[in-house]
């Protein structure tokens, strides 16, 4: 067994004390007799009784009170030793007890604050920070997985449903058959496509090429990228972004941003809908994509940023349930904000993202 920390300390400070112990008794042994015989005859005492008498009074005296100093001394330094050792080691071995919790996988552990000493304070913070992190980011892995499973589950299922038929003769081998197969094959690599990105994205591992943009032309190319599948929807799509300013952004990163907005407003807008952009600068500069669909409830106008979360959990809309995750954690990797606000069901949605100005 290795010597505990409180050991170590309390025998250095036992150590400390005897040497110095030891160096006192020895400049007592040999300088002060020498120097209070030197006194006395400088006081004119010449008589060799009364100097012995004096010399053997003063030994006595000095060695008295050197072993009542020196006892007092040695409990006083053993009992602050001993103190000193404790609490310092005490929190050590609570944060290396945690941390063995820790490394066991359990991440869920209180470290205890100690006020002895501001490094150890800041040693018990820090650790107790990284334990949450940790709690925080096994508990975001497990919903991950948890997830995952889920949305795997319907394109699976649908592609063996089809495969079994096709075995059983069940369902017949032509184009419909394999374009709902295709369309299943699509998904699952749509969706491994945006778990990748939203998890690059959320830890902020994405590769920007900064630069100045117009978000005019931003907007635009944004729009007519969409301008097909509003068509064949019958929804209304609306540019009305103007004479808006320059910001620095990666510009195929913002286009993937305002591709997943406009991408989630169709999917929830009717056919005969409408959706518009429209940009404003103050001191910062705002892109707002707004439509008149189904909306989102009031409780539920963060939960939409979550990862696989959606409004209506029946309707997947062919969507990945991760494009609003991946245009935040884009947005705020460029230092600026996504956020959505509903006047309710029923009454449209509004995204907004500011950014800074240049």
């Amino acid at each position: 067994m290795k010597t505990s920390l409180a050991t170590r300390l309390f025998t250095a400070q036992v150590l400390v004390i005897a040497a110095t112990f030891g160096a006192l008794l020895v400049t007592i042994l040999l300088v002060a007799p020498g120097l209070f015989r030197h006194h006395l005859q400088m006081t004119g005492e010449d008589s060799p009784s009364v100097q012995e008498h004096a010399q053997e009074a003063f030994e006595t005296a000095v060695g008295l009170a050197l072993l009542t100093a020196a006892a007092v001394a040695v409990l006083a330094a053993v009992l602050l030793a001993w103190f000193l050792a404790r609490r310092v080691s005490r929190p050590i071995e609570e944060l290396a007890g945690a941390a063995e919790q820790v490394a066991h996988g359990e991440f869920d552990v209180s470290v205890p604050q100690t006020t002895f000493g501001r490094e150890l304070h800041s040693l018990s913070e820090s650790f107790q920070e990284m334990a949450d992190d940790l709690a925080s980011t096994d508990g975001a892995r497990a919903r991950l997985l948890s997830d995952l499973a889920h949305e795997l589950r319907t394109p699976l299922a649908t592609l063996e449903a089809h495969i079994d038929g096709l075995e059983d003769g069940v369902v017949a081998a032509d184009a419909q058959g394999y374009a709902v197969m295709r369309a299943q094959v699509h998904r699952l690599q749509r969706l491994a496509s945006d778990v990748k990105l939203a998890a690059a994205a959320q830890e902020h591992a994405l590769d920007l090429h900064i630069q100045p943009v117009e978000v005019v032309g931003l907007v635009a190319t944004a729009c007519a990228a969409q301008t097909a599948r509003y068509r064949d929807k019958g929804v209304a799509l609306r540019n009305a972004c103007e004479n808006c300013a320059t910001v620095q952004v990666d510009a195929d990163r913002m286009q993937q941003v305002l591709g997943n907005l406009l991408d989630n407003a169709l999917r929830h807008t009717p056919p005969g809908g409408s959706v518009q952009i429209t940009c404003r600068v103050g001191g910062e500069v705002q892109i707002e994509v707004s439509d008149n669909g189904e909306g989102i409830p009031a409780d539920e106008l963060e939960a939409v940023f979550q990862r696989f979360h959606r409004v209506d959990a029946a309707r997947s809309g062919g969507g990945s349930g991760l494009g609003l995750t991946i245009a935040r954690a884009i947005v705020e990797d460029h230092g600026g904000t996504l956020r959505a606000s509903s006047d309710g069901a029923g009454r449209g949605t509004s995204m907004v993202v500011t950014l800074p100005a240049l």
